[in-house]
């Protein structure tokens, strides 16, 4: 009896054979997802100069819109434009735009294009485990830059400490692999794979066979993007309702996708990341308003989504 494949195959099955019937607006959205799920697992990775005991960049930086960490936002999304697939490289671009950044910042980021050039000398390939496997571990045994230390022990106000060693370049990996959906076979889709190959996997010492390591993270990851497909096809859906009998030329459509895609934006954001005037923008966002589709946060005024399921679940 032949064995069932491992639940990674079956995930990507299921994402492939949704990728022909995928209507423009749902791909766009999905695009500009990945960008965010991206972010959420660059912030865990990234050694943010190693900062706090626990190198916690903290969770309000989690969300790609609104975090802090302008400069190193800047710097992920400028490479993405530069050697991201087109569809990414166009998301990140309208990301840019909307928060008001110019590219520029990724000039230092020649580990990421490091483990980006060894990973395309395995490429095309037919077994995505055993790439990542040769991938991984060439990194590992061959670049220290890449491996994650143990603990160490620090005082701080009087009391000993032990906490994670400075972090290594994983984040570079990760972000690398992101940026080669053709390792899954998957080509032009209008997504990317976040956290592929996560910290972990670059521990100095591993708590399980690296091969089991990187079936957990192809699980996880292709969940998260089917999770995500779900999400958007459903925002849709519903602002396909609540907007029916709209203006042709209304951009409130346009920036409900923005929101529950990219993330909680201001009517300033939108309107730079649409190409439209302040007051288009505002507009839009009234709309969004008045049809119960956004909320205008307090603090930061930014829109978005009144229904938490449409909120992804990083």
């Amino acid at each position: 009896m032949a064995l069932a494949p491992p639940p990674w195959q079956v995930s990507l099955a299921r994402l492939e054979g949704a990728l022909p019937f995928l209507p423009e607006t749902l791909a766009e959205c999905l695009a500009l997802a990945s960008l965010r799920r991206l972010w959420h697992a660059h912030v865990q990775a990234y050694p943010f100069e190693n900062i706090g005991l626990e190198h916690d960049a903290g969770a309000d930086s989690i969300e790609l819109t609104r975090s802090w960490h302008t400069q190193e936002r800047t710097a992920m999304l400028s490479w993405l434009t530069r050697v991201g697939p087109p569809v990414l490289a166009r998301g990140a671009s309208r990301a840019l735009a909307a928060k008001g950044a110019r590219r520029g910042g990724d000039g230092a980021w020649t580990t990421a294009d490091r483990a980006l050039a060894r990973l395309d000398t395995l490429l095309p390939s037919r077994d995505p485990v055993a790439t990542l496997r040769t991938w991984i571990t060439a990194l590992r045994e061959e670049d220290s830059a890449f491996l994650e230390g143990g603990s160490e022990l620090v005082t701080f106000g009087g009391r000993a400490f032990s906490r994670f060693a400075p972090r290594g370049s994983a984040w570079a990996a990760s972000l690398a692999v992101a940026v080669r959906p053709q390792l899954l076979g998957l080509g032009q889709a209008p997504f990317v794979l976040a956290g592929l190959t996560p910290r972990i996997l670059f521990r100095s010492e591993l708590d399980m066979p690296l091969d089991s390591l990187i079936e957990q993270s192809l699980t996880h990851a292709l969940d998260q993007a089917a999770r995500d497909l779900t999400r958007l096809h459903q925002a849709l859906r519903t602002a396909d309702r609540a907007l029916a009998g709209l203006y042709a030329s209304s951009q409130a459509p346009a920036s409900w996708r923005l929101i529950v895609a990219l993330g909680p934006l201001t009517r300033a954001e939108l309107g730079r990341a649409l190409g439209v005037t302040a007051r288009t923008a505002s507009q839009a966002a009234t709309v969004l308003q008045e049809s119960g589709l956004c909320r205008l946060r307090s603090g930061d005024h930014a829109l978005v989504p009144i229904d938490g399921s449409l909120v992804p679940n990083c």
